[in-house]
């Protein structure tokens, strides 16, 4: 299915959908992506995706969605490759329908939720199991309105893990305190985390992270 339709940006109604038979499919990436125009996914509700791999760009610039409730039930447990997979959907402003997604097996979510510019609630994030990710890179990025990253507090992480631009361009971010207790190793990338978080004027609060006070100063 993937890229099936891609581009297809006058697409409003896909209730045709809703008896797909999909649980055969392991790639949905680029499914939705660039359809501008689709803002109700009710039809997706009871798709069984459980053997999807890669949901990358799944619904990627879907600018007129706001509503994932549909994906709350939604087995994602075999997912690896969760990038970009909402970028650019600009009117979201919460992940509700992600709070019970197993998301264990993931290893890559790079800019999974880069400019989400109305993204302010990440509590359906805080039970997310991401031990196996190599790679948060932007998965943030541009989230302007984000400034609680509080539900990130007990998330646990691999070692050599890239963390680069992971929050950068979060304009309203302005404490970083949350993730004081994460435990990050030296081995990890962090080059401009925090890049443009302009109202973000210290990082004391990393710095019992086992790393170098360099590395972290140069996150910013």
């Amino acid at each position: 299915l993937s890229h099936m339709f891609h581009w297809c940006s006058a697409l409003k109604d896909i209730s045709e959908l809703k008896f797909l038979d999909v649980k055969n499919v392991k790639d949905f990436s680029c499914l939705f992506s660039n359809c501008s125009s689709l803002s109700d996914i009710s039809s997706l509700e009871f798709w069984d995706v459980s053997n999807g791999i890669n949901f990358s760009s799944m619904f990627s610039n879907c600018s007129s969605l706001s509503d994932l409730s549909p994906l709350r039930n939604w087995n994602v447990s075999n997912g690896t490759n969760f990038s970009y997979m909402f970028s650019y959907c600009i009117i979201l402003s919460n992940l509700n329908g992600l709070s019970n997604w197993n998301v264990s097996n993931g290893t890559d979510f790079a800019s999974m939720f880069i400019n989400c510019s109305s993204l302010s609630d990440l509590f359906s994030l805080s039970n997310w199991n991401v031990k196996r990710s190599k790679t948060f890179s932007g998965m943030f990025s541009y989230c302007y309105i984000l400034s609680e990253l509080k539900p990130l507090e007990n998330w646990k992480f691999a070692n050599y893990v890239n963390f680069c631009y992971m929050f950068s361009n979060c304009k309203s971010l302005s404490d970083v305190s949350a993730l004081k207790y994460w435990n990050v190793s030296e081995y990890c990338k962090f080059t401009c985390m925090f890049y443009e978080c302009s109202p973000l004027l210290s990082l004391e609060d990393l710095w019992n992270w086992n790393l170098q006070k360099e590395t972290i100063k140069g996150m910013k």
